[in-house]
């Protein structure tokens, strides 16, 4: 069913009355000195853009203060220490490009690098479809081929290699087709699967605008045959380094209460800490958080502001360890939908992409990730899911049909990334949405950076926003020269 304009109307002043009302149950006064901190500029969000753009500003002489939901900074990046064997296992963010930028940022903490691998000596890969538990056979394409063929087309788009403000309007008409479209147009068949496993967490990714895809699988993307690739011996290092480096000033398991934006000169923003309420009193505000309207609850959006981010949609994705699973030690088992002929075999969802094997014996990395239709799940919702998969493997001998059975699967470790990949539709992106999107950028003394704004990459993510910093702070001593010029 449609949306008439007055609808739409009326969900976006509901929206911004909601927001302006949360905004008005806090007052600055009511929090003492002792709880007030004045900084050059406050950073919400902790993971790849917002520590990014902290540890940035206080390389440039800033004062900073980061305002983190989570008990720990690094977003998507998260590492798992066996306790026994002190091996680390990634829960999230596995690789970087080999970027200059990558390399600086870890240098930048003395956290060396080396060339990922993504193999474990000994384990192999099954192809399963997880909804019948029959053993599935890929077809062997070419996929070198259509890698080179997909890099032509990424190449006709060169105002997408950094980030997403560079859209022209018009919009080139391909990059506005559903991504499965543009495939076959081009005959990109064959690099469907590689395509897929660095998609997970895109819900079903062939739906999405053709742009997103030519963003994130952009001329710095890994090579399939290649390596390119980047790691540490821990990925979490250089934000437990950031972290220890910001020292009270990272702000963690904390959350905006509310936000007053309206002075020429001055961003007024209460927190809840584990400590208790704090005012925060910033020359400059951050927000380094997708920017989904449920993600805002606080922020004293006006009308400008969210009948743009109430644009904005995403896709849920889980992450987690399990023991106890059956899955044989040596075994990565991949999810391949046999049946799912019209959308070239990408796994059905909601569902498991896989249960990958670690350097850890008895423990598997699972992805899950839901559907169009389906944007959220519970935790409990997610065990479930895993349970019956492992049922059905179990039920047609894909995993011994003993190992395991006995005991309740054990989820040691678990992780929601939602929301994942935001993204507009095709019609939003043929308005202009970018144009109004990246038009926020310094009203009301905010600017914003993260994934929505460039793509899913820690990379770019950095560079788009070593940028965004570097440009705010040169406009301010530019405006402090002309007032005393």
């Amino acid at each position: 069913m449609g949306h008439s304009s007055r609808t739409i109307f009326s969900v976006a002043s509901f929206a911004l009355i909601s927001w302006a009302a949360a905004a008005l149950v806090q007052r600055d006064t009511d929090i003492s000195p002792q709880n007030t901190i004045d900084v050059d500029v406050c950073v919400i969000g902790g993971g790849a853009a917002g520590t990014y753009a902290a540890i940035k500003s206080k390389d440039l002489n800033k004062t900073v203060v980061v305002v983190e939901q989570q008990d720990r900074l690094g977003g998507h990046t998260k590492t798992y220490v066996d306790p026994v064997s002190n091996k680390s296992i990634e829960l999230g963010v596995a690789e970087w490009e080999d970027t200059a930028i990558v390399r600086k940022w870890f240098a930048r903490f003395g956290v060396p690098l080396y060339q990922f691998n993504f193999t474990i000596p000994g384990v192999t890969s099954e192809y399963v479809d997880f909804q019948t538990g029959e053993i599935a056979t890929p077809k062997q394409g070419d996929l070198l081929g259509a890698w080179n063929a997909f890099q032509t087309q990424v190449a006709k788009y060169p105002f997408l290699n950094t980030s997403l403000d560079s859209v022209p309007l018009p919009v080139p008409a391909d990059l506005l087709l559903p991504f499965g479209q543009f495939i076959r147009k081009y005959n990109l068949q064959d690099a469907v699967p590689y395509l897929s496993l660095y998609g997970e967490g895109w819900g079903n990714f062939t739906t999405l605008p053709t742009l997103y895809a030519i963003k994130y699988f952009g001329p710095n993307f890994f090579n399939p045959v290649g390596s390119g690739a980047l790691a540490a011996k821990d990925n979490s290092l250089i934000y437990e380094k950031a972290t220890q480096e910001l020292g009270p000033r990272a702000l963690l398991s904390s959350t905006v209460l509310s936000m007053d934006r309206s002075a020429a000169d001055l961003v007024k923003i209460i927190v809840q800490t584990p400590s208790g309420k704090k005012l925060i009193r910033a020359k400059k505000l951050i927000s380094a958080i997708p920017p989904v309207l449920e993600n805002l609850h606080g922020f004293d959006l006006n009308e400008t502001e969210v009948p743009i981010f109430n644009k904005f949609q995403g896709h849920s994705w889980y992450v987690g360890l399990v023991n106890n699973s059956g899955v044989p030690d040596n075994i990565t088992l991949v999810n391949y939908g046999t049946n799912n002929t019209k959308n070239f075999n990408i796994p059905e969802l909601p569902g498991v992409y896989n249960f990958y094997a670690t350097v850890v014996p008895s423990l598997h990395y699972f992805l899950f990730a839901g559907n169009d239709s389906q944007p959220s799940f519970t935790q409990s919702q997610v065990e479930t899911d895993l349970q019956d998969t492992l049922t059905r493997l179990r039920a047609t001998d894909i995993i011994p049909s003993s190992s395991g059975a006995a005991n309740a699967l054990d989820v040691i470790d678990f992780s929601n990334h939602s929301p994942y990949e935001v993204y507009v539709s095709s019609d939003q992106i043929a308005k202009g949405f970018y144009n109004k999107l990246f038009a926020l950028q310094g009203q009301r003394n905010t600017y914003w950076t993260g994934a929505a704004f460039v793509t899913q990459s820690s990379a770019a993510i950095w560079e788009y926003t070593d940028q965004l910093v570097t440009k705010m702070w040169s406009e301010e001593l530019d405006t402090a020269a002309l007032s005393t010029s």
